[in-house]
């Protein structure tokens, strides 16, 4: 089995940023999310510089607290507030993609 070696990355080489947001973007299909969450994680252990581990924390948290708040949404015993609370979860997630994805591409921090 290959190994990827993300320790050979530069810390100006952005392009795993961008396929860990393009993967956070196709959260409806949970797979790439966990993937996502899998590259992050991987990712951090590496040396990586001030604008990159801001971004894999704020890629990071995101995961999580999506992770956190759609199954409270669930468990919810009010379909109302079950819908509201999942509504206001998925809008901030796609609010902290978009910020973050915005945020990479002009090179500062989220």
């Amino acid at each position: 089995m290959t190994q990827l070696s993300l320790m050979q990355t530069s810390a100006e080489d952005r392009s795993l940023l961008h396929l860990n947001y393009g993967l956070m973007s196709a959260f409806p299909l949970l797979l790439p999310l966990l993937l996502g969450l899998v590259l992050n994680l991987s990712l951090t252990k590496g040396s990586s510089g001030p604008l990159g581990r801001s971004h894999l924390r704020w890629q990071r948290h995101s995961m999580l607290g999506l992770a956190l708040l759609l199954p409270l949404s669930y468990n919810l015993p009010h379909d109302a507030s079950a819908l509201a609370l999942m509504s206001l979860t998925l809008m901030w997630f796609v609010m902290r993609i978009v910020k973050g994805w915005v945020s990479l591409i002009d090179g500062i921090a989220p």
